[in-house]
């Protein structure tokens, strides 16, 4: 499978990594392909490249948006809305405005980011998934107490089963489906949640683990 991640941080050097372990060919999107020449080197596999945010996402037969959550659809403006067309568009993104220091939530009920993406691209497939945990734990889940759940929103259950059976590959214990794209609110204050927590235990390589009786 051809992927384009659009991000050249922390976030989409881990998924891009991640998705080459698994076989895909990925093409990383940045505004400065200078910044990711090291990455590519250390790598090196044949199957990873870099380019524009245009490139990544023509590239791409799915997308994944690991930028800022409040810059998410001016990279879509910058690669192109049709380059999104029919695809499955895997979010990563959080609503976290950071501007005064420490994150603050920079979304609501009924307009959470993902429906914002969705909106911005009404012919794509957006599946907001990932984003509960920092980007370690996305495609490395196993932990000392055990292995973690991943959830899911999104309107399409063809883009969701995809996303869902990545989460199984990278060794997640579960991808729950919470709905469509408008759940993904919950799935922000999960985020947030997770930073709360961080923040104040000075922890940061946890994650949500779902308990049936």
């Amino acid at each position: 499978m051809r992927i384009g991640v659009q991000g050249s941080g922390q976030v989409g050097q881990t998924l891009a990594a991640g998705l080459l372990r698994l076989g895909h060919e990925v093409k990383v999107g940045t505004r400065d392909t200078a910044k990711l020449a090291e990455w590519l080197r250390k790598t090196g596999n044949p199957k990873a490249s870099i380019g524009s945010f245009r490139e990544a996402a023509g590239f791409g037969d799915i997308v994944v948006l690991a930028v800022h959550g409040v810059a998410a659809t001016s990279a879509i403006d910058l690669a192109g809305k049709e380059n999104f067309k029919n695809k499955i568009v895997m979010d990563v993104t959080n609503p976290l405005d950071v501007s005064q220091g420490a994150p603050r939530f920079a979304s609501t009920l009924g307009n959470s980011l993902g429906q914002q993406i969705q909106h911005h691209i009404p012919e794509a497939r957006v599946v907001k998934a990932f984003n509960i945990v920092n980007c370690y734990i996305m495609v490395n889940p196993r932990m000392q107490d055990g292995t973690p759940d991943m959830f899911i929103a999104g309107n399409d259950k063809e883009a969701k089963k995809w996303v869902s059976d990545l989460a199984l590959a990278w060794g997640w214990n579960s991808c729950n489906d919470l709905g469509g794209i408008e759940e993904s609110y919950w799935l922000e204050t999960f985020a947030m949640l997770w930073i709360k927590f961080g923040a104040v235990n000075n922890h940061w390589t946890h994650a949500f683990k779902l308990l049936k009786k």
